[in-house]
């Protein structure tokens, strides 16, 4: 079959590699849709030990079944499908308690066993679930990202908040807006330095739009929030300086999520925590609830996807990856790879 391979240092080019077989408890999927995650590119650029050549990435997929294990019973060939990214153990303590995004030992897709970027993938049945007839592969693809945007959410004790700030304009900010304005947000502000990235955030229900290059951000927050701040802030970005106003820009009270990985080490004023009771929370990845309501939100019509979500086919996958590396479009915050 075919498959987009990260062959080596740099090096990501089409090639056939050897057809999946199921083992035990496995299915194999005809790949209908797969993201290409900026993980996934961002490793390509760092030469990051966490995803080593020759390795085919792709975590981000849907499809349907073409074959089972014999002792597969839950599904069947014909299946549409959508898959977790993450593979856990199930018998740790997380596992047990459903924090399965959690599991010490836990595989991904992509990382430590083959990924989507091909025309098939082998996937544990158990990581699985059924994929209805009204949500569109493109759809599909986007439901992992999605369910990342729903376990931000849940991440939240606040209901109903008035005013919700994203940090960060990417896929996973753009969902994000868009399960808050779900989830029961009244009002999104969108922050990012792309102007058109603020565009395509406005397009889903953000205003104002706030340019860090040329806005004072904490300033403009505060004075949209008549002084107090945002209920919450949501960084989808992960750099310490985002961070850093993630928690400047929220109401004493208030909550901060992160969820963007782009920087590590983040100075804060342990004063503005502490003395402004202001929570901060991380957000890693998903459970199998939050995926099943990603699937819930797409099935209802609640997200919109373009026209920032671009498809693309396979073929044309180490093209998109170079230009994603290189000079980021303009026109689209996701690529999608069609098998």
């Amino acid at each position: 079959m075919k498959a987009l391979r990260y062959a080596a240092w740099d090096v990501l080019e089409m090639a056939t590699v050897d057809d999946p077989v199921p083992t035990a408890g496995e299915a194999v999927l005809q790949v209908a849709a797969v993201g290409i995650c900026g993980s996934e590119v961002e490793a390509v650029a760092a030469r990051s030990p966490r995803r080593t050549p020759p390795l085919v990435m792709g975590h981000e997929f849907c499809g349907e079944i073409v074959a089972v294990a014999p002792d597969v019973t839950e599904f069947k060939v014909g299946d549409r499908v959508v898959a977790s990214s993450l593979i856990p153990c199930g018998r740790c303590a997380s596992c047990r308690a459903g924090a399965v995004h959690l599991c010490p030992d836990r595989g991904i897709f992509g990382m430590n066993r083959p990924g989507a970027f091909a025309e098939r993938v082998a996937a544990p049945a158990r990581v699985l679930l059924p994929l209805p007839e009204r949500v569109s592969p493109v759809q599909g693809a986007l439901v992992e990202p999605l369910a990342n945007g729903v376990h931000v959410w849940s991440r939240l004790e606040q209901k109903f908040p008035e005013t919700v700030m994203v940090i960060g304009c990417g896929a996973i900010g753009l969902l994000a807006l868009q399960v808050a304005r779900a989830g029961g947000a009244l009002r999104l502000v969108a922050v990012d330095t792309s102007d058109a990235r603020l565009a395509m955030a406005h397009a889903v229900g953000a205003e104002p739009l706030l340019n860090p290059v040329r806005d004072a951000v904490v300033s403009e927050i505060r004075a949209f929030t008549r002084g107090r701040g945002a209920d919450v802030v949501i960084d989808a970005a992960g750099t310490a300086a985002t961070r850093r106003t993630a928690v400047e820009a929220v109401r004493p009270g208030g909550e901060v999520v992160w969820i963007g990985t782009h920087g590590d080490a983040t100075e804060l004023s342990g004063r503005d925590v502490v003395l402004g009771e202001r929570r901060i929370s991380g957000s890693y990845a998903v459970t199998y609830d939050d995926l099943r309501t990603a699937v819930a939100l797409f099935a209802h019509g609640r997200i919109e996807i373009e026209p920032w979500v671009r498809p693309f086919p396979l073929d044309e996958g180490a093209r998109v990856f170079r230009e994603l590396l290189t000079a980021p479009s303009a026109d689209y915050a996701k690529a999608l790879l069609l098998p």
